[in-house]
Formats: structure tokens, C-alpha cells, sequence
């Protein structure tokens, strides 16, 4: 019979062998062992505590630890996909290949209550676009519970996934629909959007855990911006004038800066990691907009 802490360290070096590449929400070999270890052992990652490192580890427990390392050496799922669950913030989420694994570095800002960006009063309308499993938005509503917070994705599967989610963290409403077109005009305080922003050339080199994830959610065109273009017309549109768009484009950050010299992306510093996350006013958006000759399309009626 082993101990928690050797089989603990057991598993770390298996990881450290197999070469597992870490970005789905874990940075270390030891920070996935010790979700693997504790999930094959039914045990929460929350509530263990140091003490249960020295007691015996179930042999039952074993076998199963032994199928989740299969799975994250041999096939390379990410350990989310493996246990079943992902943690972002404060919140547990379930987590499977309909979306990707929560790990967005947006819900830095979403826990800062969107400090020091939104400016406006309480906000009332939120709307986390290209949710996914629904993570951020259930995030931002657990900081403004009496908001209005909608989620919405195209993929029928993702918000599948969502809904599933939402029966644990509660939202306003799930709304199948293309990107931010079924929004009203001026209608929405913030917009969480975590869309398709891999380049094509970065797809081509992405490490195969990623390639368990829906490539729908990653792939975002030649230059990763593809829906980025169509969302930022949209929140031109549908925010109000003291709203805020939170973006995030991962690589994708200098097609971004080149995109319009209109369009001046505000980079946020992000103190637990990440990068190319930027926020935009809706002000500036909608002078953007305005020069791009875009704020009001015309539209011939036949």
C-alpha cells in the first residue's frame, strides 16, 4: 500500500516523462497530478487538506488513477476532459470535448468586477458571446447577481454543454444565435467574448491536446480575426454609451493592433497570467464604426 504524497510523486514523474504539454487551466506537472491523484480517489480538490498526504491510498483508487494517466499520456486529453470538471475562479464548471476547457485569462477581469475599465452605472445587461460551456458569464454573474447575464454560442453542442452548467451556476438565459445579431441597439452594458482567434498558422502547430478540443472554438481564419471583424461591428452597435467590450486574442494581439488605424485596443496587464486580452469603450468603437462608415449599414429591401 502507497502513500497519497508517493503516489503523488509517482504520477508527477509520469507526467514529467510522458511530456504532456500544460495549458488547459494547469502549469505544472505537479498542479495536474495532484487533480488527477485527488479526482481518482473521489477526493475535492477544495476540500483536502496536507493531513491526507501520509494516509493510504485506496487500491481502488489506484486502477482508476491508472486509466486517467492512459488517457493523459497516451491520448492526450487535457486533465478537464479526464475528470470531468474544470475550475475557473471560484467556480466549478463540467467540462467535456463539446467546449473548450475553461481557462480563459478573462475572468481576471471579470473578478475584478471589470475594474477599472466599465465606468457606467450597475450594469443590467451582460453577454458573454462565443460562451462555450458558459464559464465566464456564469463568472460574471456570480459578481453582479441582478444582472441580466446572457450566454450565447452557434454550437448547438456547446450550449448543450451551457445548459448543463447553468443548472449549477444559475444565468438569465441561453440564446443560440450568430455572434451578437439577435442583439437590440444599445441595449448591453458589457460584452464577455472569448471568440475563435487561432491563425492558421498557429493551428498548424497547436500541441495534440488541443486538437481533443472543438477546433470550431480555435480556429479564427488566416489571421485569427475572422469573427473578431464581425464582433467588434457588433458591439458598436448594441452597447450602450458607457459600455464595455472585454476581447480576448490570445496571439492574435498584433493583427489585432493592425486591424484599423482607427481602432486603438486597450491591453490589459493580467496579474495571474496571460496575454491578449483587451478591453474597448463603446465610445470609442462607435467613433470607430462611424470613420469605417459601418455604425449604420444600408440596407437595400427587395
Amino acid at each position: 500500500m502507497m502513500t497519497l504524497r508517493e503516489i503523488l510523486i509517482d504520477t508527477e514523474a509520469e507526467l514529467l516523462n510522458a511530456d504532456v504539454f500544460f495549458g488547459h487551466g494547469y502549469e505544472s506537472a505537479h498542479d495536474e497530478a495532484v487533480a488527477l491523484v485527488l479526482a481518482a480517489a473521489d477526493l475535492s480538490l477544495m476540500d483536502t487538506s496536507a493531513a491526507i498526504l501520509d494516509t493510504d491510498y485506496p487500491s481502488t483508487a489506484s486502477l482508476k488513477l491508472r486509466s486517467f494517466l492512459n488517457a493523459r499520456c497516451e491520448e492526450r486529453l487535457p486533465v478537464a476532459y479526464i475528470t470531468g470538471e474544470a475550475w475557473l475562479g471560484h467556480l466549478c464548471f463540467k467540462s467535456d470535448e463539446r467546449a473548450l476547457v475553461p481557462r480563459s485569462p478573462v475572468a481576471e477581469v471579470v473578478l475584478n468586477a471589470f475594474e477599472p475599465w466599465y465606468q457606467g452605472p450597475d450594469p443590467q445587461v451582460i453577454v458573454d458571446v462565443c460562451c462555450g460551456g458558459g464559464s465566464l458569464g456564469m463568472l460574471a454573474k456570480s459578481m453582479f447577481p441582478t444582472a441580466q447575464v446572457l450566454l450565447s454560442d452557434l454550437d448547438h453542442a456547446a450550449l448543450s454543454l451551457a445548459s448543463e452548467n447553468s443548472q449549477i451556476h444559475a444565468v438569465d438565459g441561453i440564446v443560440r444565435g450568430d455572434l451578437l445579431s439577435w442583439c437590440q441597439a444599445l441595449c448591453v452594458d458589457i460584452i464577455i467574448a472569448n471568440p475563435p482567434y487561432v491563425d492558421a498558422r498557429d493551428m498548424q502547430g497547436l500541441p495534440a491536446e488541443y486538437h481533443h478540443e472543438p477546433g470550431l472554438a480555435l480556429s479564427g481564419g488566416d489571421d485569427g480575426l475572422d469573427l473578431v471583424r464581425v464582433l467588434l461591428r457588433d458591439a458598436a452597435r448594441i452597447l450602450r454609451p458607457t459600455g464595455l467590450l472585454i476581447l480576448e486574442v490570445g496571439n492574435s494581439f498584433e493583427a489585432l493592433d493592425e486591424l484599423s488605424e482607427q481602432l486603438h485596443p486597450i491591453w490589459v496587464e493580467l496579474e495571474q497570467g496571460g496575454h491578449g486580452v483587451a478591453v474597448f469603450m463603446a465610445q470609442d468603437l462607435a467613433q470607430w464604426a462611424a470613420s469605417e462608415d459601418i455604425a449604420n449599414p444600408v440596407v437595400s429591401v427587395k
